[in-house]
């Protein structure tokens, strides 16, 4: 299926189950201003997709790769507006961590129910992006996009058992 060119890493806790999300600063000029994400970002040269959701995830939300506890991979969903194909690990944590913006691009890190995915997208609209198809969450994020299609296929991918979690809850 070729290479990826990004890597996200969908890192999971808890019942209900939650995941981390990352809003991107809504800063002119960036392809991703104001857009909730999965921490992760391109893959360099020499890393690995892990290395890489690893590396975005301790960078964008201050987790220690320790504290990620990979269970499952996939490649590749791709961005419709900028044709990226992302690469997402799928991991859960394995022990208390407190998620916040790690660096410049990012304000925002938060732990969303896992079950907003089931939600159908309607027309919201985006701080930065005018009208588009997706959810409108607390404190007026926006899932859409690639990261909404990710999120219901991890939703689906448990429901169908072909990920497992396995860990105890852990309170942050």
């Amino acid at each position: 299926m070729g290479r990826a060119d990004s890597s996200v890493l969908a890192l999971l806790w808890g019942r209900p189950t939650r995941v981390l999300l990352v809003r991107k600063r809504c800063a002119p000029g960036s392809p991703w201003a104001c857009d909730l994400a999965l921490p992760g970002g391109g893959v360099e040269a020499g890393e690995t997709p892990l290395e890489t959701a690893l590396r975005e995830a301790w960078e964008e939300a201050r987790i220690p790769p320790a504290a990620a506890k990979p269970l499952a991979s996939y490649c590749c969903e791709k961005t419709l507006t900028a044709g990226r194909r992302i690469y997402i690990v799928i991991a859960e944590l394995r022990g208390p961590a407190e998620p916040r913006p790690g660096e410049e691009e990012v304000d925002a890190a938060i732990w969303a129910p896992l079950h907003i995915a089931a939600a159908t997208p309607t027309p919201v609209r985006h701080p930065y992006r005018g009208i588009v198809e997706g959810l409108r969450l607390p404190g007026g994020l926006i899932l859409w996009g690639a990261t909404y299609r990710i999120l219901r296929r991890l939703l689906a991918m448990i429901q169908d058992g072909e990920v497992k979690l396995n860990t105890p809850q852990h309170q942050t």
